[in-house]
């Protein structure tokens, strides 16, 4: 396993460590108990701070529910470190490996996690691979990665104005599939990615 996938141990400690901290966590916006896989949701998506339920998540982004859910799952699975913290919320609530969380998939307690939807994204063509491009503004990621990466995206894009350019410098060797995968998530726009540079024009609201 090459070290994109794995997304190191530090990481994976990261997130079991959120599991903890928000293990009676309520969700920020409806006031819902949170189980841990709504709190890895909610970090993969740059909540961090401010865990959501699924419900809550796709309804900001004006997502089809079912849809984001079976996306951002996807997103989850292919990073080793979101992979072991997801076994272990799903082992505190009696569940095994391959069992989908009730709370996640009300209709089907049994059978295997690894299928996704299609998907609630839009496409958004082909990438520009040229780095001379209109930037608003630039921002240094550095090596951060997996949750730390795209909480500080979020943040930083919402405070730029709708239609606003951010140039990203990440590092990360997750980078050149996380950035794309999230921004499909959240609606924002990759104009254009050169590792270790990458364009994303703030969604429109």
């Amino acid at each position: 396993m090459d070290e994109a996938d794995s997304g190191g141990p530090e990481r994976a400690a990261a997130l079991l460590a959120d599991l903890e901290r928000f293990a009676q966590a309520k969700c920020g916006a409806c006031g819902r108990p949170l189980c841990g896989h709504h709190v890895l949701l909610s970090v993969a998506m740059g909540a961090r701070d401010a865990p959501r339920c699924l419900a809550c998540l796709a309804s900001a982004l004006a997502a089809e529910r079912d849809a984001f859910r079976d996306e951002l799952f996807a997103y989850v699975q292919h990073r080793e470190c979101y992979r072991v913290a997801w076994a272990e919320a799903g082992r505190r609530e009696g569940l095994g490996p391959e069992t989908r969380p009730g709370c996640l998939w009300p209709a089907d307690r049994v059978g295997g996690a690894g299928a996704a939807g299609a998907g609630n994204a839009k496409a958004q063509g082909p990438l520009d691979a040229s780095p001379s491009r209109r930037e608003d503004a630039a921002w240094d990621a550095g090596e951060l990665g997996c949750g730390d990466l795209v909480l500080e995206l979020r943040q930083r894009l919402s405070g730029m104005d709708p239609g606003r350019i951010l140039r990203v410098t990440a590092r990360d060797s997750g980078a050149p599939e996380d950035l794309p995968a999230w921004c499909r998530l959240t609606g924002h726009i990759l104009l254009a990615a050169t590792h270790p540079d990458y364009w994303i024009q703030r969604r429109g609201k």
